[in-house]
C-alpha cells in the first residue's frame, strides 16, 4: 500500500513539475532579464546596427515592442542570428523566445514542431533574383534554369506552382540556409533565387562585388505571411505576443500615433484606456507593463508608423504597403478591440 502511495506521488509530481516547465510563461525570459529575438541577421534588412552601434530594422523594433511590454523599458532585449530553417530547433532548444524574420509557417511544421505561430506581423512577396540580362523581357526566357532555393520552407511549392502555372520548368537547387543559397546564386551555380522580397534587396544593397549585377524581377511568387514564433507548450506567451502586436494595429485603427498618444489618455472609451493602462487590470493579468503602449507609440509609433519606417515609404526598401493596409484602409491587417 505504501509502495501505491509513493508511486502515485511520483507521479503527481512528474506531472506537475511537467507542466510547471512547459507553460513557463514569461518566467525565463524575466529571470535573464531580456527578451531573445531570433532573426537573420545576415540579410541585414531584417536588422543591423548603425554606425553608432544602435539596432535598426524591422525585427530590431519589433524586438524593442517586446522589451518595453515585458520589462516597461525598451532596451532589455538581444537579437540572436537564427536563420529560418533553424527556427524550431531554436526556440525548441530555448536559444530564443521569439523568431521573427522570415521562419516558414507550413502546416507540417505547425504539427511536428515544437513551435507555432502566435501573431500575424505583415506580408511579404516571394519574388526572384537573377543577374542582368538585357536580352531577357519576360519570363520564358528564364524557361528550364537552376533556381537556388531553400529546403524545408514554402519558398519551393510557390515556386513549383508558379512553374506549372506558367510552364517554365524551373529547376530547384536546395540548400540549407539562405546564406548557403545566396553564395551559390552569387557564384552562378544557379541562373535564379527565390526569396522573400526583404531578404534580396538585403543581397542588393550588401553587394562589395561591382562587377556583379543583379536585379530583382517584377514577377511576383507569392505573398506570404510573415508570423512571430514561440514555443507552442508556452500559451502565456503565445497569447501575450498576440495582443501585443494587436495594440499596436488597434492604435493605429484608432488614430493614436507618437504625435498625439497623450491625447487619447483622457478619454472615457472602454478598450482605450485599457489599451492605454489607464485602466491596467487587463495588462496586469497578461502580467504585462500596464503602459508599455504608450511608451512605445510614444518612442516607436504605432503599427503603421513602424512599418512605414522600417519598410515603407520612409524606409530605403520602399516596400509599398499593399497587404500590410488595416483592413480599413483595403489592406489585409486587422484589430481586435481590448476588453
Amino acid at each position: 500500500m505504501k509502495q501505491k502511495i509513493c508511486f502515485l506521488y511520483l507521479l503527481t509530481c512528474l506531472f506537475s513539475a511537467n507542466a510547471w516547465a512547459t507553460d513557463a510563461g514569461f518566467r525565463f525570459i524575466k529571470t535573464r532579464g531580456e527578451v531573445l529575438c531570433g532573426t537573420d541577421l545576415n540579410a541585414g534588412t531584417f536588422a543591423h546596427k548603425d554606425e553608432a552601434g544602435y539596432w535598426r530594422g524591422i525585427d530590431a523594433d519589433l524586438c524593442r515592442v517586446f522589451s518595453t511590454a515585458i520589462f516597461g523599458r525598451s532596451d532589455r532585449f538581444k537579437l540572436v542570428d537564427v536563420k529560418a530553417n533553424q527556427a524550431n530547433a531554436a526556440i525548441a532548444n530555448n536559444k530564443i523566445d521569439i523568431m521573427l524574420g522570415n521562419a516558414p509557417g507550413t502546416a507540417s511544421q505547425d504539427i511536428s514542431g515544437r513551435s507555432t505561430q502566435a501573431a500575424l506581423l505583415y506580408y511579404i512577396r516571394q519574388m526572384i533574383l537573377t543577374h542582368k540580362n538585357e536580352n531577357a523581357t519576360s519570363m520564358d526566357d528564364f524557361k528550364g534554369k537552376k533556381v537556388c532555393v531553400i529546403s524545408g520552407t514554402d519558398d519551393y511549392y510557390n515556386l513549383q506552382d508558379f512553374s506549372d502555372k506558367y510552364k517554365l520548368n524551373l529547376r530547384p537547387l536546395f540548400f540549407q540556409n539562405a546564406n548557403d543559397a545566396k553564395n551559390a546564386f552569387l557564384l552562378k551555380r544557379c541562373d535564379l533565387y527565390t526569396g522573400n522580397e526583404l531578404y534580396l534587396k538585403g543581397i542588393i544593397d550588401n553587394m562589395t562585388d561591382t562587377s556583379l549585377q543583379i536585379e530583382i524581377l517584377p514577377e511576383v511568387i507569392a505573398e506570404k505571411p510573415v508570423y512571430a514564433q514561440v514555443l507552442k507548450d508556452n500559451q502565456k506567451l503565445r497569447t501575450s505576443v498576440k495582443w501585443i502586436i494587436n495594440a499596436l494595429t488597434l492604435a493605429e485603427k484608432r488614430g493614436i500615433n507618437s504625435k498625439n498618444v497623450d491625447i487619447f489618455i483622457g478619454l472615457k472609451d472602454g478598450s482605450v484606456k485599457n489599451l492605454l493602462g489607464v485602466n491596467p487590470d487587463l495588462w496586469n493579468k497578461f502580467e504585462l507593463n500596464p503602459t508599455w503602449v504608450r511608451s512605445t507609440i510614444t518612442e516607436l509609433g504605432n503599427y503603421g508608423e513602424i512599418y512605414e519606417k522600417n519598410l515603407g515609404s520612409i524606409s530605403e526598401l520602399k516596400i509599398e504597403r499593399g497587404k500590410n493596409n488595416l483592413i480599413e484602409n483595403g489592406g489585409l491587417i486587422g484589430s481586435q478591440s481590448f476588453y
